[in-house]
């Protein structure tokens, strides 16, 4: 069973969707009516995935994004939104959650962008077994990164907890490094559920991120051919 805790104000809505994944018989949920509410279950239930509405009263969800991602990097963030202009995908992705759900939304497609997220973490290790990346700690010009722990370290200092997206996004530039990788394949692999635009903008705020990121290494360069695709430069 699959501990996930449900955020959200509107009770019928909340029901709705409770029910809903107790009918697939593979989730174990709790619910929470606000920010407050859903901080405190959080640290005596230990969810592996925490779905959020984003406007609620008293703490907003980005606001309990991050206090989450304070205490815990691993757990599958997800949070419910209307809202699509590029500053409120900004504002989640940079809190650190993992993807976007809008609304409304039936349990059946919760369960598919949940699974989805669960496969691609299936899918990056496989890539951490490959003959390219068989160690837990791969040198990226001045960096380290650790893509079981999901940190870059810098003069052996850790530098930046990554989210379990940003990490695999990284690991998958990575495992082809100096290759164009076609911006479709991206977003096919990342975003399988969501229209072209909305990843589109979604895949923008992660490669902004992970620029950020690598900055001190001038020698790593994350390159948007324009039309094409992505590259990780590394020489």
């Amino acid at each position: 069973m699959i501990k996930l805790l449900f955020v959200e104000d509107d009770e019928d809505c909340a029901y709705a969707i409770q029910g809903g994944l107790d009918m697939l018989d593979l989730y174990d949920v709790r619910c929470a009516a606000n920010g407050r509410e859903a901080l405190k279950i959080f640290a005596e239930f230990h969810p592996e995935v925490v779905v959020s509405d984003v406007q609620m009263p008293e703490m907003d969800g980005f606001e309990l994004v991050r206090k989450i991602r304070e205490a815990d990097s691993q757990v599958v963030i997800l949070l419910a939104t209307g809202l699509t202009s590029p500053k409120d995908l900004r504002e989640g992705y940079h809190a650190g959650i993992d993807e976007y759900i809008k609304k409304p939304f039936i349990a059946e497609e919760l369960h598919y962008h949940i699974q989805a997220i669960l496969k691609r973490t299936k899918q990056n290790r496989r890539i951490e077994s490959t003959p390219e990346s068989n160690t837990l700690q791969i040198t990226m010009g001045r960096y380290v990164f650790d893509s079981v722990k999901e940190t870059l370290s810098l003069n052996n200092r850790v530098t930046q907890k990554l989210t379990s997206r940003e990490a695999q996004l990284l690991l998958l530039l990575y495992s082809k490094q100096n290759q164009l990788i076609p911006r479709s394949e991206i977003l096919q692999q990342f975003w399988p559920e969501e229209d072209s635009v909305f990843s589109s903008r979604s895949l923008d705020v992660f490669i902004s991120k992970l620029r950020k990121y690598l900055a001190e290494d001038q020698s790593l360069k994350i390159v948007n051919e324009r039309g094409k695709g992505l590259r990780l430069l590394t020489k």
